[in-house]
Parts: structure tokens; sequence; C-alpha cells
């Protein structure tokens, strides 16, 4: 993972503070202690795309005659989970409270 913040790289392994639930979960940055957290739109996006092909491509299996239908359902899931994944990173949601680049300058 990387920080939006300070930019550094992170394992999740190493991520001691988090807040939240679900899709609304939080991690605090190891490096500058800044709490970072994903977008939920795309999140749901990205969970509506996957289980919409998965029932999609069940269907389409199983039901003769609908191959018409869900096979584009099929590709534009597909497209929908690209497309949200590749947009979904770690959003700067609180900085730390000691941040120098946030202190006023004075000339």
């Amino acid at each position: 993972m990387q920080c939006a913040h300070c930019y550094k790289s992170f394992s999740i392994a190493k991520v001691t503070g988090s807040r939240g639930k679900g899709l609304s979960v939080e991690v605090q940055c190891p490096h500058c202690l800044a709490w970072l957290g994903h977008n939920k739109l795309l999140a749901i996006a990205k969970i509506v795309g996957f289980y919409g092909g998965v029932i999609s491509a069940a269907v389409g299996y199983f039901v003769e005659g609908v191959g018409f239908i869900t096979t584009p359902l099929i590709i534009l899931a597909v497209i929908m989970v690209g497309i949200s994944h590749v947009m979904d990173h770690l959003l700067l949601i609180e900085a730390p409270e000691n941040d120098p680049n946030l202190a006023p300058t004075v000339k």
C-alpha cells in the first residue's frame, strides 16, 4: 500500500491503527500517522459489478436461450470491475496533527 500523504509504501501487516468497519474502514499510515481510506462509491461499484457478472454467468450457463442478454451483461460487469479497481486507491481522510506541511508560514 502507498500512503496518499507521505507517499511511502507500507505493508498492511504493519498497520497498527484502524477505525470503522466494512466499506468505511480507515487505516493509519505507520510512517506519518495520517488516516487513509477508500472511496465507498467505487467499492460499491466493484462489488455490484463482480456479483452481477457472476450471477449473469450462472444464469447464462444454466438457462438456455438467454445468451444474447447475459453475454453483454458479463462484458459490462468485467469492464465495471476493472475500471473501479483501477480508480480505487487510498485517499487521505485526516492529516496528522503535527504535519509541518499544513502549518502556516510566517514571512
